[in-house]
Formats: structure tokens, C-alpha cells, sequence
């Protein structure tokens, strides 16, 4: 089947002499989230499923292109950018870590409801109509895939409660999700289980990724890039943290970001982070 023309999606392709990874990105209307592809000889696994569902419906449309059968589809955290596409990938088995499962459960009605809000009157053609929550569940640690090893690292308290990362250690290729941002403005919305803030955690597992020599990084927002995208990742949330603990949110915390970093884009997370920071 021949490769699609895609109307909404690109797609960045790194080709290795037995797999190749297919970094599917949404449009910033779909929050530049990444979908990542992982093509080995016999089969497909994919993480993520992208928000929006013409997105969801597009990656579907070219997955199914590529001629190989989709092994599993894997949920790397509970934000909707992420999960709200499994909708249109529920005839195959979904999995995710136990406490994405369940915070997914939790938050599944409250969050379809509210961007069907947001939306209005396209809620129907861009929010999928029922919830499809990862059944499958997921555990840490090594894996193969096809021949392909890969390992699965659970990180909490970060840029959500619960985020799965994958290595690929031979490779030393790194899909952090949503660990890492390139380029946009990165969500720092949630805090731990304690009320407290996560950017010291966050920033702790971003130098534990600086010592591991990886060559490539796949992000859950924006283009792959390489290990310098930590000390950017590093920089960025410190500057943030350090606007939260001055006191400032809303528009005044907000307009400070954006002057530091004029040209990143996805304004829309600085909102969110605010929102569910200092207004939930």
C-alpha cells in the first residue's frame, strides 16, 4: 500500500539497519504531541495514540500503510494528548503501566467532558465519543520486541504522576515522551502526592538522562533531537520553578515564560499548567 498523503500529521522517520522509528507529530491544533512508531521486520508497536480524532484517525491510516501488522499499542501516561486517540486504535490490545491505568480511569470522564467544552460545536468530529481506557497492564523493566531490546523505566512525579520512558540501550536512543519538550513549552501542571511541587524531581531524572551518553531523543512534543535537549529541558524548568516560587501565576507568570523563550510554541500548556497549579 502506498504511503498516504497526510493531511494533518508529519512524520519524522530514524531508520537503523533492523527497526525504524516513526515520530508521528499532530499539529500545534493537537498540542505538537508525538506518537512514536517502532518498526522492527515483522511487526509495529506504537505509543501513543495522539488527541484529536482526525489526528488518531490519520495515524491509524498510516500505520496501516506501512503493511505490518500493529502489535500492541502502548499509553505512556494518563494526559489526553496521549490516551484520547486509543479510541480509534480499540481493536487492539492497549497497555500502560498499572497507575496510568487507573489514574486514566479516574480522570476519563472529567477530561472527555472538558475539552468536549472546549470544542463546542466540533466536540463530535474532534473528541472521541466513548472512553477507551489501556486494559493490558504494563510492567517495568527489559523487553523484546521483534528481536529489538527495549527498556520500559517508570518515572513519577514529573510532568505527570506516572510516565513511562523507553530506551532503547543498544542504540542508546532514548523516547522520554513527555519527560522532554523541544521547542514548545513544556507542562508543568501537576504536583506529587503530597502537594508538593515536581520540578526538583523532574530536573533529577533529566541529569540522571545526561550521564547515560544517549545519541538520539524522540520527545513527546517536537522534532527528535539529541542529548543537549536535557540541559535545555533543565534550564527551562528551573527558570519556571523559579516564577512559581516568586509568587507569580496567571497571565503574570505566563508572560514571563514567554519572553524567556520567544520562540518556542504551545502557549496552550503554560495556560493549562496555571490552571491546574493554582485554579483546581
Amino acid at each position: 500500500m502506498p504511503t498516504p498523503t497526510l493531511t494533518y500529521l508529519s512524520v519524522k522517520k530514524i531508520e537503523r539497519d533492523t527497526f525504524t522509528i516513526h515520530c508521528v507529530q499532530a499539529p500545534e491544533d493537537g498540542e505538537l504531541v508525538n506518537a512514536q512508531l517502532i518498526e522492527t521486520p515483522n511487526k509495529l508497536l506504537l505509543i501513543d495514540t495522539l488527541q484529536l480524532k482526525p489526528h488518531a484517525d490519520e495515524l491509524r491510516t498510516y500505520i496501516d500503510s506501512i503493511g505490518k501488522p500493529l502489535d500492541r499499542v502502548i499509553v505512556s501516561h494518563y494526559h489526553p494528548d496521549h490516551w484520547f486517540g486509543a479510541a480509534t486504535f480499540r481493536d487492539y490490545p492497549i497497555y500502560a503501566l498499572p497507575e496510568v491505568i487507573d489514574r486514566i480511569n479516574q480522570m476519563a470522564d472529567f477530561v472527555l467532558d472538558y475539552h468536549r467544552n472546549i470544542h463546542g460545536e466540533k466536540a463530535a468530529l474532534l473528541i472521541p465519543s466513548e472512553k477507551v481506557i489501556p486494559t493490558e497492564s504494563l510492567e517495568p523493566g527489559s523487553m523484546t520486541f521483534d528481536g529489538l531490546s527495549l527498556n520500559l523505566i517508570k518515572i513519577t512525579d514529573t510532568e505527570a504522576p506516572t510516565n513511562l520512558v523507553v530506551e532503547l540501550p543498544e542504540h542508546s536512543i532514548l523516547l522520554p515522551q513527555d519527560l522532554v519538550y523541544h521547542d514548545a513549552y513544556a507542562y508543568f501542571g501537576e504536583k506529587s502526592a503530597e502537594g508538593e511541587y515536581c520540578f526538583d524531581k523532574w530536573i533529577g531524572v533529566l541529569h540522571d538522562f545526561q550521564t547515560k551518553n544517549y545519541t538520539l531523543v524522540v520527545p513527546g512534543h517536537g522534532d527528535p533531537t539529541d542529548a543537549s535537549i536535557f540541559e535545555t529541558m533543565i534550564t527551562y524548568l528551573e527558570f519556571a520553578k523559579e516564577q512559581v516560587l516568586s509568587g507569580l501565576k496567571g497571565e503574570e507568570m505566563i508572560s514571563r515564560i514567554k519572553e524567556k523563550y520567544p520562540d518556542y510554541r504551545l502557549p496552550l500548556t503554560l495556560v493549562m499548567s496555571d490552571v491546574m497549579l493554582f485554579q483546581m
